[in-house]
């Protein structure tokens, strides 16, 4: 019974980190995963800003819009596959002054990939999306990849990011609980994950002039990770 209430306890736990995501707990993350990056390193009034799993030939141009009349930048990390098959929307991101960065050849998981393939399609994707100087960025899709691949991907050049402010909006939330968790994770430094390369991002697009009209009146600007972030992002 003991061991039945403690893993009650510790899903229960879990669950609440999972989807509060409380900044309070983010330095023992970083303790456990010290490779990853979580948020920047700064004490400057910036947010990082990003998307993930485009490009989408609908979707990515809503979400450059909105960016461009609130005078944000973002960091893009693209998949290699769907960057090939609409580059006119990765010239259009690099145009806007927004910066790309690696999400895989792919979107699925990493797991079952050889190194070798591994790889092969972090390159693929460098290629695809035109990724040839400059710091380099790597998501993993679905942030998840073994620790081996996470050292290929260094040995090339990359640093492995995640984020602090992520309101799963794969999994369909509210508009409501969105805008929550992201502007309650809004501080300096943070790193905002968000999808415009889903089947419906519909809810993340509503959400996103709120997110930035609360950024503008805290003080912050939403920047891209990797031109104006980078040279400040550290693992802890």
């Amino acid at each position: 019974m003991a061991v039945l209430l403690m893993a009650a306890a510790l899903l229960g736990v879990g669950l609440v980190v999972f989807w509060m995501e409380p900044l309070s707990v983010l330095s023992v993350i970083e303790r456990f995963t010290p490779n990853i990056i979580y948020r920047v390193r700064t004490h400057r009034p910036v947010v990082a800003l990003s998307f993930d799993d485009g490009p989408h030939p609908t979707f990515t141009l809503e979400v450059l819009e909105i960016l461009r009349r609130h005078d944000a930048k973002a960091t893009f990390f693209l998949i290699g596959e769907r960057a090939l098959r609409h580059p006119e929307v990765v010239s259009q991101i690099k145009a806007a002054g927004h910066e790309v960065g690696n999400h895989y050849f792919r979107n699925g998981p990493t797991l079952g990939h050889s190194d070798a393939d591994f790889v092969d399609y972090l390159e693929q994707t460098e290629k695809a999306i035109g990724m040839f100087k400059g710091p380099r960025l790597f998501r993993p899709p679905g942030g998840l990849a073994w620790p081996k691949q996470l050292r290929h991907a260094r040995a090339h050049g990359y640093k492995c990011v995640l984020g602090c402010a992520y309101p799963h909006d794969p999994m369909h939330p509210p508009v409501r609980y969105i805008t929550w968790l992201i502007e309650k994770n809004l501080v300096p430094g943070a790193i905002v994950i968000l999808h415009d390369g889903i089947s419906d991002p519909t809810r993340s697009i509503q959400a996103l002039p709120h997110i930035l009209a609360v950024g503008r009146k805290r003080g912050l600007r939403f920047v891209s990770l990797v031109r104006e972030a980078a040279e400040h992002v550290e693992a802890s």
